[in-house]
């Protein structure tokens, strides 16, 4: 690889780090952790939650959590950090196609449209 070409993969490295950080589903994550950090209600059962499985309780530890997620904070954080983690499997995805030829679910049904040759069917 001439240094160029590095330098380009760089490059278009920090582009996709900035748009990602600028991105309506990170900055989503962010404002789900801020309001989740900020409920005491959810801080409380988190500590509670903690100190209990730290005492072996892990039936109470079930039940705090079970009131945790009826929280909308906690909800909101968790539906943001699924979507960011889709959103960085597909990025993932996308990467290890071109580099690799597959898709992270290739198989012989998924590859109907597929230009490379699918490391399934070998």
């Amino acid at each position: 690889m001439s240094r160029c070409d590095k330098d380009v993969i760089i490059e278009k490295a920090i582009e996709l780090g900035k748009l990602l950080a600028n991105s309506d589903i990170l900055n989503d994550l962010r404002e789900a952790e801020i309001a989740f950090l900020n409920d005491k209600e959810a801080q409380f059962l988190l500590e509670d939650i903690k100190k209990l499985k730290k005492n072996g309780d892990k039936k109470e530890a079930g039940n705090l959590r079970l009131k945790l997620l009826k929280l909308d904070s906690y909800r909101r954080l968790l539906e943001a950090q699924e979507t960011s983690k889709k959103l960085i499997e597909e990025i993932h995805g996308i990467l290890n196609y071109y580099i690799n030829g597959t898709l992270p679910k290739c198989d012989g049904n998924s590859c109907a449209n597929c230009s490379r040759r699918c490391m399934s069917n070998e």
